[in-house]
């Protein structure tokens, strides 16, 4: 009995030396090993509405008809000065675009809501930076004073206040938003006989080649596009009068388009100018 007694307490003993089986150890085959995740696809959340256009960056670029920044060309497809640059800084983006044709007006309530992306030639103003974002300055708009060039050395010496003051017919393009001087000038009572308007731009080269004007207000490279697409048979060269209207930038949604991404096409712009593509991209529309 004694033994018996002896033997059962040595088996307690020894059964109680044995470690407990812990709660997280049920699968020894997974023991210590981190359970396997799915990647997903990134996905809008509200903390991050732009999430999945981030990670494949499609934009829609608002275009209105004004050659040579954006036309249709022989190809049939938009082209031009503007569309050459921001095609450039998107393939440095990696960024695919579309494009959308309308009115100015139009193209900017869209941009408002969020429904286009993109809208290029924009001048910032505490209106728009409500729903817009916008890159750094990446041209320069101004414009210049055309004269026949057998006249040039006549007005050369010349302000545009002694211009208009001398009796200089000066045609200028309907729809135009020119400088603070230059806008304060064209309301002037007294020079209002000398102030001819013209519907496009091209009115502007038949209103001088009928001698109805001295000279022209022009984006110069709207003037080369007016040259080249017809041969007028009238030589003009620019007056050394600056009339420079401020810079442009590119203008992106804010309900569609978040900063990472207009900081992107920032650093895009900046590595155009280095490289020296964006003079290249000018080169090819200005006067040969």
């Amino acid at each position: 009995m004694k033994r018996l007694l002896s033997l059962l307490i040595i088996l307690f003993i020894l059964g109680g030396c044995q470690p407990a089986e812990s709660p997280d150890s049920a699968d020894s085959a997974t023991a210590g090993t981190a359970p396997a995740t799915e990647t997903a696809e990134p996905t809008a959340t509200a903390e991050d509405p732009h999430a999945q256009r981030e990670e494949t960056c499609h934009l829609t670029i608002g275009w209105d008809p004004w050659e040579p920044y954006h036309h249709i060309g022989s190809s049939g497809h938009v082209e031009g000065l503007d569309i050459d640059l921001v095609k450039a800084a998107a393939a440095r983006t990696d960024c695919e675009l579309a494009f959308q044709q309308g009115s100015w007006a139009s193209l900017l309530q869209l941009v408002r809501g969020g429904e286009l992306d993109l809208l290029l030639g924009a001048t910032p103003t505490s209106e728009r930076s409500a729903y817009a974002r916008f890159s750094e300055p990446y041209r320069q708009e101004s414009f210049e004073l055309f004269v026949r060039a057998d006249e040039l050395e006549r007005w050369s010496d010349m302000t545009l206040v002694e211009l208009l003051d001398s009796g200089f017919r000066l045609g200028i393009t309907q729809g135009y938003v020119y400088n603070e001087e230059i806008s304060r000038l064209l309301i002037e009572p007294d020079y209002q006989g000398q102030i001819i308007e013209a519907a496009v731009g091209d009115l502007n080269f038949t209103h001088m080649m009928d001698y109805r004007i001295d000279g022209f207000i022009e984006d110069p490279f709207v003037t080369t596009s007016i040259q080249r697409r017809r041969d007028w048979g009238l030589s003009i060269e620019p007056l050394p009068i600056d009339i420079r209207t401020g810079e442009v930038h590119m203008m992106f949604s804010r309900e569609s388009v978040s900063p990472e991404t207009v900081e992107r096409f920032n650093q895009a712009l900046a590595d155009l100018r280095e490289s020296g593509e964006y003079e290249r991209i000018l080169n090819r529309y200005r006067l040969d």
